[in-house]
């Protein structure tokens, strides 16, 4: 569900005290960015790898859970998690479905804005599975 939360992006910046960062447009954008708020690093390759591990760890642990969630069977969301973990081929059948395997990977909610219908939309992904997971770095 999404909520209004202004009209431009540096408005809702303003409100959360925050500033907006720039990461790299090469089909990993979303990890790219979660891994700077887990690393507050802008280039940290370590932050990446331990996300990129930690999906691939969640979505193989949990495949039965996941794979309620799209028409194919477990071996498809492999198929899908990998293509875009290691070839970064975006799949629209596991869009969301990535978003949800990372947030309950690093048990923690994930904030996502966007701009559209001339304001700035927010919606939160909030773990689903609880479970033990290793510390990221």
């Amino acid at each position: 569900m999404y909520t209004h939360v202004g009209s431009s992006l540096d408005e809702v910046t303003k409100s959360l005290n925050a500033t907006l960062a720039h990461t790299l447009a090469d089909g990993h954008c979303f990890l790219h960015a979660v891994a700077l708020q887990l690393n507050e690093t802008p280039s940290s390759m370590q932050a990446y790898k331990f996300l990129m591990k930690a999906i691939e760890t969640e979505s193989t642990r949990n495949k039965n859970h996941y794979r309620n969630f799209i028409d194919e069977n477990s071996s498809r969301l492999d198929l899908l998690v990998q293509k875009y973990l290691h070839n970064k081929i975006f799949d629209h059948a596991a869009g969301d479905l990535i978003l949800q395997i990372t947030s309950n990977a690093l048990q923690k909610p994930i904030h996502i804005y966007s701009k559209r219908d001339g304001g700035i939309w927010k919606t939160i992904v909030q773990p689903t599975m609880p479970q033990n997971i290793n510390k990221s770095p």
